[in-house]
């Protein structure tokens, strides 16, 4: 493992800004009081970023040690991240080998698509029957300029990231909370995916893919942005990950 790539990942220092507790009256807490962003989040969040990225391939073996050393915090966080990884698929513990990442097929990817591909389109439809509108697409066209953005930059995990969060904000927009709910628990499992496919697509192609679509939802135009959809999903079906996988494997990645 690179020292220095997950390192670009190192979770930040916990803010300790926070709001002042509420006074102890005695009564008995019926709800957990609501946390700030944990050390458990950003490890999980480094680790993803390292496999988008290339320095953990599907199949390898993810050591605690090594990667609370590399992002330069303890291992129970680690240990905690790598549970919560393992409860979302991204993580596969095995007896006797520990934690790995997520093997990646190409049956599996197309299975995987086949059910993101269905609920961005019922986002689509369900943007479209709410009267589409630059309002209701304020959120995906920021995430859209960002995108394009981090495809200026180079860094394949922000490219990942931001391209990540545009298809979410397109699912948010649907004001569909299950909807987005059920995208969001894809989220990261296509994070990994689309690392392994960088360089299947030109970064301007993929913009442009982006810009007809939220014009096309813009408009209300349901039948003009599901032909988009279709096409700015197809190089999944024709892209070997197996090959992809194989390929940074001989070349050290």
């Amino acid at each position: 493992m690179s020292p220095t790539a997950l390192s670009r990942s190192k979770p930040g220092a916990r803010n300790a800004a926070v709001a002042d507790p509420p006074p102890d009256d005695g009564a008995a807490r019926r709800m957990a009081p609501v946390q700030p962003r944990t050390m458990v989040d950003q490890a999980a969040e480094a680790i993803v970023a390292a496999a988008t990225s290339g320095v953990f391939l599907p199949g390898d073996r993810l050591v605690e040690a090594e990667i609370a050393r590399d992002l330069g915090i303890s291992r129970v966080p680690v240990r905690e991240a790598l549970r919560l990884l393992e409860s979302q698929g991204i993580v596969v513990s095995t007896p006797y080998k520990g934690m790995r990442l997520m093997q990646v097929t190409n049956q599996g990817v197309a299975e995987l698509t086949r059910v993101r591909h269905a609920l961005e389109s019922l986002a689509v439809r369900e943007i479209v029957a709410a009267g589409g509108g630059e309002a209701r697409l304020a959120g995906a066209r920021r995430a859209a300029a960002v995108h394009e953005a981090q495809l200026a930059g180079g860094d394949l995990a922000a490219i990942v990231g931001a391209d990540v969060v545009f298809h979410g904000e397109i699912c948010r927009a649907s004001g569909n909370a299950v909807l987005h709910a059920l995208w969001s628990s894809l989220a990261r499992p296509l994070a990994v995916v689309w690392g392994l496919g960088q360089g299947a697509r030109l970064g301007g192609d993929l913009v442009a893919e982006h810009g007809r679509l939220l014009d096309r939802l813009a408009k209300g135009d349901a039948e003009g942005a599901l032909a988009v959809l279709e096409a700015h999903l197809a190089w999944q079906a024709s892209f070997d990950f197996e090959g992809a996988i194989e390929a940074r494997k001989r070349v050290g990645r």
